[in-house]
Order: C-alpha cells, then sequence, then structure tokens
C-alpha cells in the first residue's frame, strides 16, 4: 500500500502558520511590562532581605553584599547594630580576613535609590581604614551595590556630614604627626567633595 503525502502547499503551509503564531506571542511578551507578568503569576516564596529593608526601606530580594577595597572578596552586610549605628558583615579573601560595617548615622539620602555613607573596612591587623562610600540600588538586579569610594584615613573619628545641592561636607578628627595610634585622634580636618549623578566623588580640597 503506497504512502500518502501531504500536497506541497500544505506542506508549506505548516512552518508559515508556527511562524506566525512565534510572532503572536512575541508581540504579545512585549507588550506587557514585567510588572504585569509577576501580578499574573506572584511569587510567595520570594524572601525580602531583612537589612536592606530595615536601612534603605527598599524590599529587595538579594542581600546586601559589599566588594571589598583592594581584594577580590565580598561582604555579606548581614548584621544591623542599632545601638552603634552600624550595618555590618565579614569577608574571607583567603590570607585576609576582616569586617566592614557601613554608618547609618552617616547614611544620607541622594537622589532616587541613590546614598552616601562613611564605610569601614578591617583585617587581622590594627588599622581600620574610613572610606567615603557611595552606594545604589540596582532595580535591574535587584541589588544594593557599591558605586564608588574615597579613602578617608585610618581609625579617623567622623565629627560631621552634611550633603546638599551635589555638596558633601565633611569633618572629621585624624591622629598627629606624633600623636599615638592608641589615642583618639585630635586633629580636625574638612573636606568637600562633589557627589556626581552617577555617584562618583570629587575630591576638592582636604
Amino acid at each position: 500500500m503506497k504512502k500518502r503525502l501531504l500536497p506541497i502547499p500544505l506542506i508549506l503551509l505548516i512552518p508559515i502558520v508556527l511562524l506566525i503564531i512565534v510572532v503572536i506571542a512575541g508581540v504579545y511578551r512585549f507588550s506587557i511590562d514585567d510588572e504585569d507578568i509577576l501580578a499574573k503569576f506572584p511569587s510567595t516564596n520570594q524572601v525580602i532581605d531583612p537589612i536592606v529593608e530595615q536601612v534603605f526601606d527598599i524590599q529587595s530580594p538579594n542581600p546586601w553584599t559589599i566588594e571589598v577595597p583592594e581584594t577580590h572578596a565580598f561582604a555579606f552586610i548581614d548584621t544591623l547594630d542599632q545601638s552603634l549605628h552600624l550595618a555590618q558583615g565579614s569577608y574571607d579573601a583567603g590570607a585576609e580576613r576582616g569586617q566592614v560595617t557601613v554608618s547609618t548615622k552617616w547614611l544620607t539620602f541622594v537622589d532616587t535609590n541613590q546614598y552616601v555613607s562613611v564605610m569601614t573596612v578591617s583585617n587581622q591587623g590594627s588599622g581600620v581604614f574610613y572610606y567615603l562610600a557611595t552606594f545604589r540600588y540596582d532595580t535591574q538586579r535587584k541589588r544594593m551595590v557599591l558605586a564608588n569610594l574615597l579613602v578617608l584615613g585610618d581609625r579617623i573619628q567622623i565629627e560631621r556630614l552634611k550633603f546638599q545641592d551635589s555638596q558633601l561636607t565633611l569633618s572629621y578628627r585624624q591622629h598627629g604627626e606624633n600623636q599615638p595610634m592608641a589615642d583618639q585622634p585630635n586633629e580636625l580636618h574638612e573636606m568637600q567633595v562633589t557627589v556626581n549623578r552617577d555617584l562618583t566623588l570629587l575630591l576638592h580640597n582636604k
């Protein structure tokens, strides 16, 4: 018994119909935004990071991670000490490990999803290095990230941080030339910094 073959026009019609279906599905997908899709398919198991929510009032499914300066390590900010006004986390870079803190006392709003504060990095040594740091919430990756850094010094003491119209004024004390590092720093300094739209920091004087 001979097999019946599909007519040639019908064979050509099948891929054309499939192509039309794919095009219609694509047009429909790009005609609605992600919020509409999430509304139709809500995720009941999504966990909000409590530190990001408490510090920034942002509901993020991802933890706050900070790339540690001069290392390839990341610190996961997983503790919030309300009494010390510090958000903190540990890092491990192999031979070097330590702690990163971000001051919630000096945390200042710059613009939508953009912030500036004072950050410290410590290791197994005696130094505690202070940085002026900018942070932004990446809405695409849904993650709080470190945007830019400016080194302030070792074991300094912050006196004042004021931000207005992209200009930041920071007053702090550092150790004098002949002052022991174990003592409280006594030299008062002030620096002026411009915080650009991309959160880079431009130092005017120190």
